[in-house]
């Protein structure tokens, strides 16, 4: 029988790439998207290594061309027998850490603009496109954040970004029920991953401010990525099946207080 089909976007590290491994554990064929070519290499291979099936696809979610050419591809596989139904998208990827940081008076329009169009508008076009070829049973999970909910210092472009994640999920949700598909999101808390030991690292290092924002996480670590990814292959499995249009924070009590 041929193993349905999963879509993680940022698969190349951090919790995309935990996503990735976790849904091809699940028995999913996985496509890995992303930019980081050498990311998306780890991140097959160690699904390959794990007796998983993964495909990784280098492009730009925002790139409209490389978007229509990976669905082309996929439309093309599909009469192929060993091709599944296309049944899971996660939006993972994402502009986040110093990368998206800019003071609201002083950002460029144009970084404003990369990074609704990477963060929120992107997941609008892949999901649409998901959407199109799922059929009933379909699942989509946006990655947002509790930067969606609350400020975060220098972030107008990724908070924005990210409640607008929230919002979505709740209008595809609405609109998607009839087809069968459920779209959520997952709003991580302080996980710790490359971007945010770098991130960490510039405030040390006195080359990024310190955020006058601060909250401690009350259970008094860091979230893993490998903890999302639970929390995502919960949300697109049967056991979610009556959940939809909802965002879950995943923030070891970030916002709690």
């Amino acid at each position: 029988m041929s193993a349905p089909q999963a879509i993680v976007t940022g698969a190349a590290s951090g919790i995309g790439a935990a996503v990735a491994l976790r849904l091809a554990g699940a028995g999913y064929a996985v496509h890995a998207v992303g930019l980081d070519e050498a990311g998306l290499a780890a991140t097959t291979a160690a699904i390959a290594a794990a007796g998983g099936q993964a495909r990784a696809t280098l492009l730009d979610v925002a790139d409209e061309a490389a978007r229509a050419a990976f669905f082309a591809t996929l439309d093309g596989a599909a009469g192929d027998p060993g091709a599944g139904p296309l049944k899971v998208l996660v939006n993972c990827a994402a502009i986040l850490g110093q990368a998206a940081a800019a003071p609201a008076l002083d950002a460029p329009l144009g970084h404003f603009r990369r990074v609704i169009e990477v963060n929120l508008t992107a997941a609008f076009a892949w999901s649409q496109a998901a959407a199109r070829r799922m059929g009933s049973g379909g699942a989509i999970v946006h990655v947002s954040s509790v930067g969606g909910s609350a400020a975060q210092w220098h972030a107008a472009a990724y908070c924005a970004a990210k409640a607008g994640l929230d919002s979505l999920a709740r209008s595809m949700a609405v609109e998607w029920a009839p087809l069968g598909i459920r779209v959520n999101a997952l709003a991580p808390g302080d996980i710790r991953t490359a971007t945010t030991d770098a991130q960490a690292g510039a405030v040390a290092r006195g080359q990024a401010p310190a955020s006058p924002l601060a909250r401690m996480t009350p259970l008094g670590r860091q979230g893993t990525p490998g903890e999302m990814a639970e929390v995502v292959a919960f949300l697109v499995s049967d056991s979610a099946s009556f959940v939809t249009g909802t965002t879950l924070r995943a923030d070891g009590g970030f916002l709690s207080y």
